[in-house]
């Protein structure tokens, strides 16, 4: 009898660099099941596509924050890119991306949309940005410390 279920395994989750576009703060993370994050092509597409992106986050019907976090995730299938913004105080926003091997100048959006799906490792990086928003901006509701929230970043690890 087979398992539905993956044997779980740490994954090298980074801090890759921190991104000013238009007036927003974009984080960037990269996950990876390899010894090291190997799709830089893909990554270097993504980032070409933010501005687009947050375009299309402006446009949310909640506040947003100008504070996103970029997750490159190098996977079985490809690369999942999820784009995370703050609205609304206390609303995390997600939309997901992806970046195929075979084709990396290429980012599509998920092939399960319009889901939004995160798996237990991008968690890693959203819980580290969830306590950083709580510690800098939440806590400081008179005066938010969003240059603070902006250098508080999950350092390297294995999840």
């Amino acid at each position: 009898m087979s398992s539905e279920f993956e044997t779980y395994k740490p994954r090298k989750i980074e801090f890759n660099q921190l991104l000013k576009i238009d007036d927003w703060t974009v984080k960037v993370y990269t996950i990876t099941m390899n010894s090291n994050f190997e799709s830089k092509q893909i990554l270097e597409s993504a980032i070409k596509e933010l501005p687009l992106w947050i375009t299309n986050a402006q446009k949310s019907i909640l506040k947003t924050h100008k504070n996103t976090f970029l997750i490159a995730h190098e996977g079985r299938e490809g690369v999942w890119l999820l784009m995370n913004w703050w609205t609304d105080g206390e609303m995390l926003e997600t939309k997901v991306y992806f970046g195929d091997y075979n084709n990396p100048s290429k980012i599509t959006e998920t092939i399960y949309k319009p889901k939004s799906l995160v798996c237990v490792w991008e968690l890693a990086v959203i819980t580290h940005e969830r306590k950083a928003w709580l510690k800098h901006v939440l806590l400081n509701s008179n005066s938010p410390k969003y240059n603070q929230y902006a250098k508080d970043v999950l350092k390297s690890s294995y999840e």
